[in-house]
């Protein structure tokens, strides 16, 4: 579930975003994937850290790399690239 302004952002970002080619995708690590399917799926941080037994510092700089590898400015970017690449299918 996700709170009505996180929802209509992603709706915008679905509409507005280019679709962002797939190779994007061969520079995420295994751990880096599951965390941005992690991230599609609404979790935050925290959650994240919980899930994967990590730190959430260590969460904090897989983002942190997602970003960066997909040339994102947000969270709410790499969430929809993830559903618009079919990541989120059978989620």
């Amino acid at each position: 579930m996700l709170h009505a302004r996180v929802a209509t952002r992603v709706i915008q970002e679905v509409r507005e975003a280019k679709r962002q080619t797939p190779l994007a995708l061969m520079d995420l690590t295994e751990r880096e994937l599951e965390v941005l399917r992690l991230i599609a799926s609404g979790h935050s941080n925290t959650v994240i850290a919980e899930t994967l037994v990590l730190s959430e510092k260590t969460v904090k700089r897989h983002v942190s790399n997602i970003l960066s590898k997909l040339q994102m400015q947000d969270r709410t970017q790499a969430a929809v690239f993830a559903w618009q690449q079919g990541l989120m299918r059978g989620n």
